[in-house]
């Protein structure tokens, strides 16, 4: 019998589909990047060399590499926040009570093929001071009935909440102790990224400020 199933479907263990693990997520988010990087280069030289080789190229066949290089790189620089240095995190576990969450819906008639999601509000004890916080991660809805209002979940705070905060939430971001949870993507405040579904947190295996530093500390 084929095991062969319809494009974008997952497999399936026993009824339950099978995500991608956070090192997949990331490798896959990479090697897409790396990919699209390449197209970029190659239509950008192909438009320089239209203006060299003879007969050169002409306006139309100019423009429609133009815009082809354009469609390419626009998203590449839109989400470039994630592939560079984050902010300094402390990783030193705190407790998170939920307190409730947000809703965000998106427009029916807009062309966005991001889904509607909510955000986890919590309250967390950072310096002795009870502070409100949204929770980075993006629950998928099959794990989000676990964040009910007066759970406690153990999460990283930034070393500056501020510094990523464009709507007036801090953010912090669920440890490694809830790599069961399955996220669909997160909101650092100043970067969104949304992706398929997977458990674990991919965000935690991306560079901070502070890594380095930490990699020394734990070497001597």
């Amino acid at each position: 019998m084929s095991d062969e199933r319809p494009p974008g479907h997952e497999p399936e263990t026993g009824g339950v589909p099978v995500h991608p693990q956070p090192e997949d997520r990331l490798g896959s988010e990479r090697s897409l990047v790396r990919a699209t990087w390449v197209v970029v280069a190659v239509l950008v030289a192909w438009l320089l060399f239209g203006f060299v080789r003879e007969p050169a190229a002409s306006g139309a066949e100019r423009s429609i590499v133009a815009v082809l290089a354009c469609c390419f790189a626009v998203p590449l620089l839109v989400t470039r926040g994630w592939r560079r240095t984050l902010p300094a995190l402390d990783r030193t576990p705190r407790r998170a009570t939920v307190t409730g969450r947000v809703h965000f819906a998106v427009d029916p008639d807009s062309d966005s093929d991001v889904p509607a999601f909510d955000l986890i509000e919590a309250r967390v004890d950072i310096d002795g001071v009870q502070v409100g916080t949204t929770i980075a991660d993006i629950v998928a809805a099959e794990s989000l009935a676990r964040f009910a209002v007066g759970s406690v979940w153990d999460v990283y705070a930034f070393e500056d909440p501020a510094e990523l905060n464009n709507d007036h939430r801090t953010r912090v971001i669920l440890t490694e102790a809830h790599e069961d949870v399955v996220r669909t993507g997160y909101d650092l405040g100043t970067y969104v990224l949304h992706q398929r579904p997977g458990p674990g947190s991919d965000l935690l295996l991306r560079r901070f400020a502070d890594d380095r530093h930490a990699r020394k500390a734990a070497a001597s």
